[in-house]
């Protein structure tokens, strides 16, 4: 594998190249995890295609980890796609007030393309739905997430007894020094 500022110098890249693979878009710290779970989240939820380059342009907008923005749109995988599909269709057509299509004994690919312009719009309202809930959950989870780990990491530092320059305990009992005074 090339090094990373190798790769991102390269001329084919042009712009993309700098903005792609800037450093603070690598980092992890609270801010841009959450955004890019934020981000990450909601274009799994598009159904539309080439959800990875739109997640990592946004994620150039919104400066936010670039790997994480990318990774969760596998949330959204052959696997996972068509009960997610159905489930935004029918909640699509539950806020349109539409009454959803019957289903087929067997979803052919011809079937999808004849109903496509039916399901559209029910479909992708239930996507925007489903898109704006899991980005704001996911934001909302990671920053309180990470401010839980934040304040459990002080409280075991702060229960953790000093050390002084000997390496002694510093509120160490006086009566435990040998008579001379001397440790």
């Amino acid at each position: 594998m090339p090094h990373p500022d190798k790769v991102a110098h390269m001329r084919q890249w042009g712009w993309l190249g700098r903005q792609l693979f800037a450093p603070d878009l690598w980092h992890l710290n609270r801010r841009t995890v959450a955004l890019a779970f934020m981000n990450g989240l909601f274009w799994a939820c598009m159904p539309m295609p080439l959800q990875m380059g739109a997640a990592a342009i946004f994620a150039l907008l919104i400066r936010c980890n670039v790997p994480i923005s990318v990774g969760l749109v596998w949330l959204t995988n052959p696997i996972t796609m068509p009960p997610y599909y159905l489930a935004a269709y029918n909640l699509g057509a539950w806020i349109l007030g539409s009454e959803p299509i019957s289903m087929p004994d067997a979803v052919t690919f011809e079937w999808i393309q004849d109903q496509l312009n039916l399901i559209w719009w029910p479909l992708l309202t239930g996507a925007l739905v489903f898109g704006v809930i899991g980005a704001s959950l996911g934001y909302v989870v990671i920053r309180f997430w990470w401010s839980m780990q934040i304040r459990a990491n002080y409280l075991k530092r702060k229960s953790r007894p000093t050390v002084n320059g000997r390496g002694e305990a510093a509120n160490s009992d006086p009566s435990d020094l040998p008579p001379d005074g001397r440790a």
